[in-house]
């Protein structure tokens, strides 16, 4: 089961992976501004290459399955396992 998500005060989004809908630039949430008096959540996506993009909420989606599993590569390809030297 997933984390909840409340898009009407960006509750819950923060660490996801998300794609801009412009750009579309594909992310992972670095921080997220809620909701209060009317306005609306506003959140930083950080890319791969550690830029950050901002926006509203709505400006942002949900990654399709192959989105997802390409950002996994690459994010994957720059961590590498070192040995213990144990």
């Amino acid at each position: 089961m997933g984390k909840t998500k409340i898009p009407a005060t960006g509750e819950g989004f923060l660490g996801e992976i998300m794609v801009h809908k412009l750009s579309r630039a594909i992310g992972v949430v670095d921080s997220v501004t809620e909701a209060h008096a009317g306005w609306p959540p506003q959140i930083a996506l950080k890319l791969a290459d550690g830029k950050l993009k901002k926006g509203r909420l709505s400006d942002f989606r949900d990654p399709s399955g192959n989105e997802r599993a390409k950002f996994s590569a690459v994010s994957n390809a720059g961590t590498e396992t070192k040995p213990s030297n144990g």
